[in-house]
């Protein structure tokens, strides 16, 4: 092809697409300036206009076609009321995604852990059994300085009238002190005893339930099976 012939239709192109954005262009102007933008204010008058109305720069602004059908309602702004609840119920929605996904990770663990019911039963007997050795152990250090202390106090019987001496002063003190200790041990023992019950009860509730869930599900997607046509 001519350089000629292709420097002409290149311009005769040029000259079409602009004149074509310019009728769209010239399309769209007025098409918008014939919308009609009406509004009620907080007067309780019917306000309209080519434009949003300043009138009602807080109010709710219907944009009407030419034939007065609607266009597109544009919603007055929120309230500080408004956007405090938007933004709490925000707030919620978030921390409830949270919950549901922390949930959903501990749900994954406990049958990652477990193949079933009995065996957390199995591992609950296991972990109460070693806290109960403890328990086992405080009691009989009890019952030991028990006895140490009741013959510490018929030796004491001896000084009613006079000082009881240094020496039987330190051992009541130490039994004194070695009691105190090996409660707080049986009492700390049975504390965990009770929450480790706590924790197992919960597991095996949780357990139980994910097992129904599953059973549910199954029986559904069996259902569907059997309901498709051959």
């Amino acid at each position: 092809m001519a350089p000629e012939l292709r420097t002409s239709l290149a311009r005769v192109f040029c000259q079409g697409t602009a004149a074509l954005l310019l009728a769209m262009f010239a399309a769209s102007a007025q098409a918008q300036a014939s919308l009609l933008y009406v509004c009620t204010s907080a007067t309780g008058h019917t306000i309209s206009g080519d434009r949003p109305p300043p009138e009602c720069k807080d109010r709710e602004v219907r944009v009407l076609n030419p034939d007065g059908t609607v266009k597109q309602v544009i919603s007055a702004p929120l309230t500080k009321e408004q956007r405090r609840a938007r933004e709490e119920a925000e707030e919620a929605r978030l921390r409830q995604e949270e919950a549901e996904r922390a949930q959903a990770r501990k749900d994954r663990a406990l049958l990652e852990t477990y193949g079933s019911a009995d065996e957390i039963e199995a591992s609950r007997a296991r972990s109460l059994a070693a806290r109960q050795v403890l328990v086992e152990r405080s009691e009989q250090r009890i019952a030991q300085l028990q006895r140490e202390r009741k013959r510490l106090d018929d030796e004491a019987e001896f000084y009613a009238k006079r000082e009881m001496p240094p020496k039987l002063k330190g051992q009541f003190e130490s039994n004194a002190a070695l009691l105190k200790a090996q409660e707080n041990a049986r009492a700390d023992a049975l504390q965990e005893i009770q929450r480790l019950n706590e924790r197992y009860d919960a597991e095996a509730k949780r357990y139980r339930e994910l097992e129904a869930l599953a059973a549910r599900a199954a029986a559904a997607r069996e259902r569907e099976g059997g309901a498709q046509p051959y």
